[in-house]
């Protein structure tokens, strides 16, 4: 159904490009191959991700793992990928949870109607935690 055949050497070429991190010129240079076979879309998604194009990298993705379904390596790269996509979900379903829900306004429990400064040191170190995927003061 699917055609496999492919330049190997092409592709040897991309995941040495992938290993080095230089995944726009992974990218660039995979779109320059007209033969798209299992190992086409699967190394495109992953250039595609590392780049920020999410959406076109699981789709390339699930069209390699259609494609070759008993790939183990497409198969652990996915469920890989939902588990991180998952992961990434609930944090920022969560983040400042907190502050979503009816407090008063006030940004901690010790600080009564003002915020005192070390609130304010404290809100600002989590809230930069929490953009780098940590979290500092946990918000039930």
């Amino acid at each position: 159904m699917y055609s496999n055949a492919y330049d190997n050497d092409s592709f040897v070429k991309v995941r040495r490009l992938i290993e080095n991190k230089e995944f726009k010129k992974a990218y660039e240079f995979l779109q320059t191959i007209t033969n798209k076979c299992s190992e086409w879309y699967y190394l495109n998604g992953i250039s595609a991700m590392k780049i920020g194009y999410y959406e076109e990298g699981e789709n390339c993705i699930n069209q390699a793992k259609a494609m070759n379904p008993e790939n183990k390596e497409y198969d652990n790269t996915l469920t890989k990928f939902s588990r991180y996509r998952d992961d990434y979900n609930d944090r920022a379903y969560n983040y400042n949870r907190r502050r979503r829900s009816d407090l008063d306004g006030c940004c901690c429990c010790c600080c009564g109607d003002d915020c005192c400064e070390n609130c304010v040191k404290l809100w600002c170190l989590d809230s930069c935690c929490e953009c780098c995927g940590g979290d500092l003061v946990s918000c039930f």
